[in-house]
C-alpha cells in the first residue's frame, strides 16, 4: 500500500513540476530619454496580460508560454512603445524600454534613486552627464579605486594634461602606465551629483562610446547597491 501512495505522490507532483520547467518569464524597467526610471506606467504582453511598473521602473510577467509577444508600453506624457518579445523555456526575458521624453529626474535628499543600467556580457554601463552639459556614457566598476574619462572628454572639459600634470600609476590588462589626473567639477547620474570629483586620464581599449570607468572617487560619495537582477543601480545618501 504504501508503495502505491508513494506512486500515487510521484504522478501528481511531476506534472507541475515539468509545467513549470516548460514556462518563461518577462521582466523589465522602464525609463525616459534622460535615463529616469518611470513608475506606474502601463505595460501589457499581448495574449498575457497587463501591469504597472513599481517606484523603481520595474516590471515582471511570470509564468509565460514560450513564443513570440507584442510587449506595449504607455505613461501619459510620453508616446507609447511597442516591441516583440520571444520568450523562451525555463529563461527569463530582460526587456530595457526607453520611452521618448524627459522627466524630472528624483531629487537626492536623504533618500536613493535607482539608476538603469544597460548589461553587455557581464559589465554594465549607466549614463551620466559631465558638468552639467556634456553627455557621457561609463563603465561601473565598483573595484575601481579612481574614476577615468578618456583623452578626449578631458580635453572637452579643459582638464590639463601637460608635462607638470600630476601623475597616477595604474594598472591595467596592458601593464602599468602613468596617467595623468585631474578633477570634473560635476558628474551627475539621474539626479545624483557629485561635485569635483578626481580622475585618471586614458583611454580605454576598444571602448567605442564609453568614456571611461565610473570608480569610487565618485561612487564613494553614495551608498552604493548594485541590483543585477533588477539591472538597476541605487546611489542612496
Amino acid at each position: 500500500m504504501r508503495a502505491i501512495i508513494a506512486a500515487l505522490a510521484v504522478l501528481i507532483f511531476l506534472p507541475s513540476t515539468s509545467l513549470a520547467q516548460s514556462l518563461g518569464a518577462v521582466t523589465g524597467a522602464v525609463a525616459s530619454t534622460n535615463r529616469v526610471l518611470l513608475s506606474d506606467a502601463d505595460v501589457n504582453l499581448e495574449g498575457v496580460g497587463s501591469t504597472s511598473t513599481d517606484s523603481q521602473g520595474q516590471f515582471r510577467f511570470s509564468n509565460v508560454s514560450p513564443g513570440n509577444y507584442r510587449l506595449t508600453v504607455s505613461k501619459s506624457g510620453f508616446p507609447p512603445f511597442t516591441r516583440a518579445v520571444s520568450v523562451r523555456a525555463g529563461m527569463t526575458e530582460r526587456v530595457e524600454v526607453i520611452l521618448a521624453g524627459i522627466a524630472q529626474s528624483p531629487a537626492l535628499q536623504g533618500d536613493s534613486v535607482a539608476v538603469p543600467l544597460m548589461r553587455v556580457g557581464n559589465n554594465f554601463f549607466v549614463r551620466a552627464v559631465l558638468n552639467g552639459q556634456r553627455q557621457a556614457l561609463f563603465m561601473v566598476d565598483t573595484g575601481a579605486s579612481i574614476t577615468t574619462i578618456s583623452r578626449a572628454v578631458a580635453q572637452e572639459l579643459g582638464i590639463a594634461m601637460g608635462s607638470g600634470a600630476p601623475t597616477l600609476r595604474i594598472v591595467t590588462a596592458s601593464g602599468q602606465i602613468e596617467a595623468p589626473i585631474g578633477s570634473v567639477a560635476s558628474i551627475e547620474v539621474s539626479g545624483a551629483e557629485a561635485r569635483d570629483v578626481q580622475v585618471a586620464i586614458f583611454d580605454l581599449p576598444q571602448a567605442g562610446q564609453v568614456v571611461g570607468l565610473l570608480g569610487n572617487t565618485f561612487l564613494s560619495r553614495f551608498q552604493v547597491q548594485l541590483d543585477a537582477a533588477r539591472g538597476v543601480l541605487v546611489l542612496g545618501r
